[in-house]
């Protein structure tokens, strides 16, 4: 996060306390979603070396991933 920081949202990574952590963000508008999502040093991919992933095999859940429905948001 130091290294790629958030520079047009507040955001907080809270310990949820059963070994889980939740990272939230709260955009300022559309546009600063969209770059954060599309940028080239994505969040999930440099937090994905630090997690154990679930039974399922996926390392995030309610993640909404690199693509963007814009129906969903506009």
């Amino acid at each position: 996060m130091k290294d790629y920081p958030f520079e047009d949202i507040m955001h907080y990574i809270i310990d949820l306390g059963i070994g889980e952590y939740a990272l939230i963000g709260v955009h300022q508008s559309v546009e600063s979603f969209i770059e954060i999502v599309n940028r080239e040093n994505r969040v999930s991919d440099l937090m994905r070396l630090y997690v154990e992933p679930y039974e399922d095999g996926e390392s995030f859940h309610s993640f909404s991933g690199p693509v963007v429905n814009y129906d969903e948001y506009l």
